[in-house]
């Protein structure tokens, strides 16, 4: 009995040090940041905002409601000032009470008018700008309008992120709603007592979700050590991977988490930075039921300058060069969108897809030229647009959206993909060859060979060139989007579920 008994608890200590390294590296960072993180000695106050990601915007899922969560820890110094006693506060609200606090007119993004026509921005569209750290400082200022706090930490967590938690937990019940709740039917659980109905004043949204985040607290915290540990877990790569974004009024807190590449900071990243972004501006949940798939070429090319430009509406097309001498590095993109919503518009309770109603934007370097795009099919934005509105499937760099934001070149358009139905966008753009000359010897790996243009006919000899990065950027809240790329003849996959970066 003594020697089984020893056997289970060393199995037992054993897997639990072996699970918890890996977080013994982890948080160690964080541990100057644990007074302010647990509200020791002063309160810390969390909004936190509760993003559908089945109608993806810039930094995550739509956030029709939120929760505010204040953590005041106190030492029991009559017993050990060491032991810490945990009192959260945690309440629900829906994003619609503030929203409709604000006075005043705000102009807002073209795109958001375009969408919706309500003439001026609101809290419920404020996650715009991909940039999180912009895209948070505009969310606390609409807080703040609205009559809630500016909280120390702003995060937004979706739904896709609860659903694993609750895998953990189990299924639990709401005795509100003399229901129980598993994994399977939280979200439309959830859809149909928040939304169907709705109105204007109505307190079903806030109502559902005290009843719902309480009764999952009350499971949760009765859950043994393993379960926790695999909960921290989930949370932990889902901040990783840039689907939990978190942004701190304390600036050192805050320059600690950008150093970490935890703050959804969008810059440059490699010679050649690129990242697409969605926003489902069609009020559906449409995401649920999209799916993508993207391609990458990334070639050496020095065609003869006399080659013309030719396209078709179906997305063919081969850029002009610059200069017959010029060696280029040419970029083409290929992103394909399946939609396999039941119907155009949704159809509560049963479902709440629809056509796939979107704003995209590219980012790709400054350096980029020669930039091209296809739709097919052609997309128009819900309201009239003179800039869009072109009868030609191809827009050149004169006619689009282009603008430079981040230090990069970002490229926005609309484009809907129908429900049961698909669409495809072409994209392709040239960069300069990084100069070899700055390159220590094996310092940076060769990436390729260099192209000479003889008479019109190109020959190809040894030239090994270093320099050429890559970095295709994750879209911070959307779980994956698989990637293929041909880079230089050399083949990579990747489903983004966090940036890729080469070398």
């Amino acid at each position: 009995m003594k020697r089984f008994l020893f056997l289970f608890l060393s199995i037992f200590f054993s897997t639990l040090i072996i699970l918890l390294i890996p977080f013994v590296r982890v948080i160690y960072p964080f541990l100057p940041f644990t007074n302010y993180l647990l509200g020791i000695d002063k309160p810390t106050s969390y909004l936190v905002l509760l993003g559908n990601d089945t109608e993806m915007r810039a930094n995550g899922g739509f956030a029709g409601s939120y929760s505010k969560i204040t953590l005041s820890t106190k030492r029991l110094e009559f017993l050990n000032p060491q032991v810490l006693e945990f009192s959260p506060e945690i309440t629900f609200q829906d994003i619609y009470v503030p929203n409709g606090q604000l006075g005043g007119h705000v102009t807002p993004p073209t795109p958001i008018q375009q969408a919706f026509g309500h003439g001026t921005w609101e809290l419920a569209n404020a996650d715009w700008e991909p940039d999180f750290p912009t895209a948070a400082q505009n969310i606390r200022w609409f807080l703040e309008k609205g009559k809630e706090i500016n909280p120390d930490i702003l995060a937004i967590v979706n739904l896709s992120t609860i659903k694993q938690v609750l895998n953990q937990i189990g299924s639990f019940p709401v005795p509100e709603y003399d229901a129980t709740l598993t994994p399977d039917n939280l979200y439309l659980f959830l859809q149909g007592k928040t939304e169907v109905g709705f109105f204007p004043g109505s307190t079903q949204k806030r109502d559902t979700l005290t009843a719902v985040g309480q009764a999952l607290i009350k499971k949760a915290k009765s859950l043994p050590l393993s379960k926790k540990i695999q909960i921290a877990h989930i949370l932990y790569t889902d901040l990783i991977n840039q689907n939990i974004m978190i942004h701190s009024s304390n600036q050192t807190f805050q320059s600690f988490m950008e150093q970490k590449k935890l703050a959804g900071v969008l810059s440059p990243e490699a010679v050649d930075t690129y990242s697409l972004i969605e926003t489902n501006l069609g009020a559906n949940k449409a995401n649920q039921f999209v799916n993508r798939q993207t391609t990458h070429v990334i070639s050496f090319v020095a065609p003869p300058s006399s080659l013309r430009v030719s396209y078709s509406n179906r997305g063919n097309l081969t850029p002009p060069i610059d200069s017959m001498d010029s060696t280029i590095i040419h970029h083409q993109v290929t992103v394909h969108f399946t939609n396999s919503s039941p119907a155009a518009n949704p159809n509560p309770p049963i479902h709440y897809g629809g056509n796939y109603i979107t704003y995209l934007r590219f980012y790709l370097p400054l350096e980029a030229k020669n930039i091209f795009l296809t739709r097919d099919p052609l997309s128009l934005p819900p309201l009239p647009d003179t800039i869009l509105s072109t009868p030609s499937a191809v827009i050149a760099s004169d006619s689009a959206a282009i603008q430079t934001n981040y230090g990069l070149t970002e490229i926005g358009f609309w484009q809907t993909t129908p429900a049961g139905g698909e669409s495809t966008i072409s994209l392709s753009y040239n960069l300069p060859l990084p100069d070899s000359r700055h390159c220590e010897s094996g310092n940076l790996p060769a990436v390729g060979r260099r192209y000479r243009v003889f008479h019109d006919q190109v020959s190809l000899h040894q030239d090994s060139r270093c320099g050429y990065s890559l970095a295709i950027l994750k879209q911070h809240g959307l779980l994956s989007s698989p990637q293929s790329i041909n880079l230089f003849g050399q083949t990579y996959t990747t489903d983004l579920r966090h940036s890729f970066r080469y070398p």
